[in-house]
């Protein structure tokens, strides 16, 4: 692993989970800004954790074992430059590439082998290699988000017809999930790669950013951060009836929170000093919780700062 090597300037396999709205983490609004500040000539700050590490020290060893169970030869885990689409405007980087065997490969769950999307795959030629670590339970099909994705834009960048995420699960199972190219996620890919970069060289010749529709309300006090203090915007009645509704939801809401903390009051008294009580069908428990001592700490200051809330706090105006 030598560490990132596509440009922040450009879309790359990795950041099209977050593009889809498929990530868990990220936002589209949050990659497109983060290319916008790349343009700028500004770098995101490190994002590195325990876990990546692990990953990043186990790669060679997941790799191996990967084309070991797969009969590749040829592997090559030393890919020390990026790779560029030569017609999408989409770049990556590889864990591994390996030559496979010509035969036809069957799943065979024994050995954490998986095709995934067909029967069977025959491994001609040269296949590229994801190595992924990850404390979940270990899964018949990874999710979009954790490789698939990117495995199909780094095949069609490498011109490579088949691929394989060897991902090892909370470091005691590896699976091996081996994918063909698959065309309708490749046209995907090259529609969003595109329309992503329509929205950079937009922002190059104007200098206006053309956000993505928010995701939720994290999201959108992420993307317009900054707040003015002018005039009241003009909103029109559709946004009016938006308002009106999450009154009243916030309404039933207080009404069933009051509802509810009567009742567990109620069932409180009922259970008096009971740890458990059986009402029919439920099981209603009412346990307590222990706390280790602790030193005190003096907590470290912080320099001032401003963030955009993600609640809207509104008024019925009289």
């Amino acid at each position: 692993m030598v560490g990132k090597l596509t440009p922040n300037t450009m879309l790359s396999a990795s950041r099209l989970p977050a593009i889809m709205g498929m990530s868990k983490y990220r936002s589209a609004n949050d990659e497109l800004l983060m290319s916008i500040e790349a343009i700028k000539g500004n770098q995101p700050p490190d994002i590195s954790n325990e876990s990546m590490e692990w990953g990043n020290k186990l790669e060679p060893t997941i790799l191996m074992e990967a084309a070991n169970r797969l009969g590749c030869s040829q592997l090559d885990y030393n890919h020390e430059e990026a790779y560029f689409h030569d017609d999408w405007p989409i770049s990556c980087s590889l864990d591994g590439t390996a030559t496979g065997n010509g035969e036809e490969l069957f799943s065979d769950p024994e050995r954490g082998i998986y095709v995934v999307g067909q029967d069977s795959i025959r491994l001609d030629g040269t296949g590229v290699l994801e190595a992924k670590l990850t404390a979940m339970d270990a899964e018949d099909v990874p999710p979009l988000w954790r490789g698939p994705l990117q495995l199909q834009a780094q095949m069609a960048i490498y011109k490579a017809q088949w691929g394989a995420i060897a991902t090892l699960y909370k470091g005691t199972e590896l699976r091996i999930f081996v994918f063909a190219l698959h065309q309708q996620t490749l046209e995907t890919i090259e529609k969003v790669s595109k329309d992503f970069q329509d929205r950079l060289d937009r922002y190059k010749n104007t200098g206006e950013i053309d956000y993505y529709p928010v995701q939720n309300p994290k999201d959108a006090a992420r993307t317009y951060s900054d707040a003015t203090d002018e005039e009241p915007l003009k909103l029109d009645d559709y946004a009016e009836e938006l308002a009106k509704l999450i009154q009243e939801n916030k309404a039933k809401a207080a009404k069933l929170e009051a509802e509810n903390e009567q009742a567990q009051t109620q069932l409180m008294e009922i259970l008096k000093n009971h740890k458990y009580g059986i009402a029919g069908k439920y099981q209603i428990s009412w346990p307590t919780r222990s706390y280790k001592a602790t030193v005190a700490r003096i907590v470290p200051a912080k320099e001032a700062y401003t963030v955009r809330q993600s609640t809207l706090t509104i008024k019925e105006l009289k």
